[in-house]
């Protein structure tokens, strides 16, 4: 079978495509969500650990339960399928963008003049984009996806759960007593997007 230059662009303009649909869900994720996509972005930089073991968990018991509930062949099972595996979809993009702020940051910390949306566009592109390198960029892109795919379920289902950040536990904080409490934080940090 001899394949035309009309099927190779075909091919190139179908990746192409998906990559640039890729990097549009996850801009507009972090725009249209973004207290969501702050909370992601605070599990991912400060327990990015924590949220790689949740979301490989995750992937593992959702993925096996789309596949069984896909392959019972009833149209509800494989609704509901399909449903789980839109929903895990959802929760990844929406750490993907958490993941993209944390990205777009330090680029902002290594350039003044860069604007934090542009640093936010630029680190979704980037993260898109690594992909495209085979084995080793397929790994960094499992890897990204897992940690997405945790930050985002915790965004989601506990939009109000803040870790303490590194800088908190180093040191307790000082109150306006003058007095160093082991308590940590009373408030959620701010984040400046």
């Amino acid at each position: 079978m001899q394949y035309t230059i009309g099927d190779v662009l075909t091919v190139i303009g179908f990746i192409a495509g998906i990559y640039v649909s890729i990097w549009a869900l996850i801009v507009g994720f972090a725009l249209l969500f973004a207290n969501r996509a702050a909370v992601a972005r605070a599990h991912l930089a400060e327990t990015p650990w924590r949220v790689l073991i949740l979301g490989t968990s995750l992937a593992i018991i959702g993925g096996f339960l789309v596949v069984v509930l896909i392959g019972l062949h009833n149209p509800i099972t494989t609704l509901m399928g399909w449903i789980l595996a839109l929903e895990m979809i959802a929760m990844a993009v929406v750490g993907g963008s958490g993941l993209a702020l944390v990205m777009g940051v330090r680029m902002q910390q290594m350039d003044r003049r860069c604007s934090p949306f542009r640093g936010m566009a630029r680190s979704a592109g980037l993260m898109v984009l690594a992909a495209l390198l085979p084995v080793f960029g397929w790994a960094v892109a499992l890897i990204s996806t897992l940690a997405s795919l945790g930050a985002g379920f915790q965004a989601i289902l506990f939009p109000h759960s803040y870790p303490v950040p590194h800088a908190a536990r180093r040191q307790p904080p000082v109150y306006a007593t003058g007095e160093a409490s082991s308590n940590g934080p009373t408030h959620p940090p701010e984040f400046h997007v």
